[in-house]
């Protein structure tokens, strides 16, 4: 076995060799996509240099595994994509210890948080965390859906624009504690790809949606967010049609988001909207916990 950094030159075929495992739903893991193409997109559009925490694992010069860590040094965190390792039993086990010594000797030193998400069918990923100290938090149910059936053009509102920071930072923090877009950056979040919108009651900014445009064209519902004194209003719901409608407008036909899998309300919001649930993606942390 042989266990190395990888090189740009690599990223073609550990693309085609993750999509590959990522259709298997015991051995799917989150922020992948499932097609050769997309994968090798996002390597690219998650960090500077996808390579800096990327650790290449062959057997026979035969590519059998691969592992990559997208870092945030200020935030003291990284998310790791994979394992993916094409083989069973000891052998996995074996092979993902060696990728993981490997690309921690890759990590920051100001890295002390990790997380890794894989789909809750990947058992024996479950059992190696939780025997590496890793924390399982509550899942999360992915859901997706075609923009034709939940876009509506919102009839109040109106995009996010850099005032709306003190009111949208502190809301954000408060909604989605320690989650990997902390407020400050969410308000000055601008890039062609990415919508937000916010809605106003009485002059009071009460609530917001963040959506975005992933590299194989279709849709993604970041954050949606009310502010607790405004809910039970169906703003909720208007956010989320007009988030739709903005993605419609960037060329998108259908979307996914993410939502805790013990939030019932929250889950019958968005099937009632015509999403479908599709998957259950376990979050497992380490030196640190959402739950």
């Amino acid at each position: 076995m042989d266990v190395r950094r990888a090189v740009e030159a690599d990223r073609p075929r550990l693309a085609a060799f993750a999509a590959r495992l990522q259709v298997r739903p015991d051995r799917h893991v989150a922020y992948l996509a499932l097609d050769t193409d997309t994968i090798a997109a996002e390597m690219v559009a998650e960090d500077d240099d996808w390579t800096a925490v990327s650790a290449v694992a062959t057997v026979d010069n035969h590519l059998a595994g691969w592992l990559m860590g997208s870092v945030d040094v200020d935030m003291g965190r990284v998310w790791w994509f994979g394992p993916f390792v094409d083989a069973e039993g000891d052998r996995w086990t074996e092979l993902t210890n060696a990728l993981f010594a490997t690309a921690g000797e890759l990590l920051p030193a100001q890295i002390d948080q990790e997380e890794m998400a894989p789909d809750t069918r990947f058992d024996v990923l479950a059992d190696w965390a939780t025997e590496h100290g890793f924390t399982r938090d509550p899942g999360s149910l992915v859901l997706t859906g075609d923009l034709t059936v939940i876009g509506r053009p919102m009839t109040v509102g109106r995009p996010m624009v850099p005032s709306d920071a003190p009111s949208i930072g502190p809301l954000h923090d408060q909604l989605f504690p320690d989650t990997h877009t902390p407020g400050n950056r969410l308000a000055a979040s601008t890039a062609d790809h990415r919508v937000h919108l916010v809605v106003d009651v009485d002059d009071t900014l009460a609530g917001y949606v963040a959506v975005e445009r992933q590299p194989d064209g279709s849709g993604y519902v970041d954050y949606l967010g009310v502010d607790p004194r405004f809910r039970r209003r169906g703003l909720g719901a208007d956010l989320v049609r007009a988030g739709a409608a903005a993605l419609a407008g960037l060329g998108c036909e259908r979307c996914s988001l993410t939502v805790r899998d013990d939030n019932l309300a929250a889950r019958r919001l968005y099937t009632g909207l015509g999403f479908a649930e599709e998957r259950v993606i376990v979050p497992y942390r380490r030196g640190f916990s959402i739950a």
